[in-house]
């Protein structure tokens, strides 16, 4: 799979997917600093809440762990 980000693009392989029923329990489950390093696992709720409207949120919550694949 290839994953961009901006201008950049790496070959990745999925590692893991789980679902979750709310960002919330994503964040009680998951690394926050795997997520985003920079800012803290509140920090990070408050933007994705900004993106994704509780009615999406009720769909449910994707975590995909990707690992980068080195080219031969």
């Amino acid at each position: 799979m290839r994953f961009t980000c901006r201008n950049e693009a790496t070959l990745t392989r999925v590692k893991r997917v789980t679902r979750y029923t709310s960002f919330t329990e994503m964040f009680d489950h998951e690394n926050a600093a795997a997520i985003n390093p920079t800012t803290t696992p509140e920090e990070q709720l408050r933007a994705i809440r900004d993106i994704f409207p509780a009615e999406k949120e009720a769909l449910g919550v994707l975590a995909i762990e990707v690992e980068k694949v080195e080219s031969r």
